[in-house]
């Protein structure tokens, strides 16, 4: 049965998505990249959200960096996985929410310091509202760490035409948000964030072995991730 939307195919497929971290190339890949920049920005002080957490591998890997951490995720059945790895862990400051980034003020009573957001926005159905929604509930210099599609990728160019002749890749129905670097960046900026750093990863075969070699892994790589800080707060922020 096709589902109707990105929470019910990740729903769908929430078993094997917890599994490809220990079998997908790509995304024993991402697990690098993105722990390597949790490690240098967490904070023993820090109260940390996982927004969009999936199977809560970065939750439980933010748990062990940070003072608390909420997981917040709107499929059910990546909510069950995430409590039965709490349970088995006896993880303490931990909790997870079932709900999306739009009933974001039903599931917080506070700001945080750690916002986290793996492969996530693209699925979102008004980017700009949810930057909106993540900034309101972000302490003053709060950081937020993002991947998202490069739409600069050779092969997210040719994606649409590969999802419209061969309805593969599947999760391609679901995406809604496609962005340069530059391009989220000015979003970002009009919320009062400055981007840290950032970096490439994702690899095309082939392509990606060439163009990373000579400083281009832009062209090439199909995702980044970006570190941001929130300098300026919004007047309409969430009283802490």
């Amino acid at each position: 049965m096709m589902a109707k939307n990105a929470i019910e195919w990740h729903t769908q497929i929430a078993t094997a998505f917890d599994k490809k971290y220990s079998s997908s190339k790509n995304f024993k890949e991402r697990y690098s990249i993105w722990t390597e920049v949790i490690d240098k920005y967490s904070n023993l002080d820090f109260h940390a959200l996982d927004l969009g957490c999936g199977s809560g591998i970065f939750t439980f890997y933010l748990a062990e960096r940070n003072k608390t951490v909420i997981g917040l995720d709107a499929s059910v059945e990546m909510q069950k996985i995430c409590d039965t790895k709490k349970k088995n862990a006896g993880i303490g400051n931990v909790d997870f929410v079932n709900c999306n980034i739009n009933s974001l003020e039903q599931a917080l009573n506070k700001k945080v310091d750690f916002i986290v957001c793996s492969s996530v926005l693209e699925y979102l159905d008004d980017l700009d509202e949810s930057l909106g929604l993540i900034t309101r509930f972000m302490n003053q210099n709060g950081l937020l760490i993002f991947s998202m599609p490069n739409k600069q990728s050779l092969y997210r160019k040719i994606e649409p035409l590969a999802f419209k002749i061969t309805g593969r890749p599947e999760y391609y129905r679901y995406v809604k948000n496609v962005c340069t670097l530059n391009e989220i960046e000015e979003k970002l900026n009009a919320f009062g964030f400055d981007i840290l750093e950032s970096k490439y990863y994702g690899e095309t075969p082939l392509l990606s072995k060439l163009l990373r070699k000579i400083g281009f892994s832009r062209y090439s790589d199909n995702l980044f991730i970006a570190v941001a800080r929130l300098s300026t707060q919004p007047a309409n922020a969430v009283v802490a």
